[in-house]
């Protein structure tokens, strides 16, 4: 864990089926966002300068094109993210978002 990781949270690496589709670009990404997350802590929810702007499936306009945190990388069943803090709605979205393009109609 990094010099600023929380004591107490646990942080998942991803498998190799998780990443097999992903873009380099989307990868690149996904690494930056876990090492900050190992050297800074998890984000908060919220939409300031440590916010993931998280916002519930009943704000998300995007469900019909498979942008949920449910199809991110980062999610963990149970309601749960690999980055950012708290309880995590399946149908929900937040701007740290790492989806392959094979979930995502658009």
């Amino acid at each position: 864990m990094g010099k600023h990781a929380h004591p107490g949270v646990t942080l998942c690496r991803w498998t190799k089926d998780m990443v097999e589709n992903l873009s380099p670009r989307q990868l690149e990404q996904a690494n930056a966002y876990w090492e900050i997350t190992e050297d800074q802590g998890k984000w908060v929810q919220g939409a300031r300068s440590e916010g993931a702007h998280y916002f519930g499936g009943a704000e998300n306009p995007f469900i019909e094109g498979g942008m949920i945190c449910e199809n991110c990388i980062f999610w963990l069943p149970g309601g749960h993210c690999q980055i950012v803090r708290g309880s995590i709605d399946a149908e929900g979205l937040c701007k740290l978002w790492v989806i392959p393009d094979q979930l995502l109609e658009v």
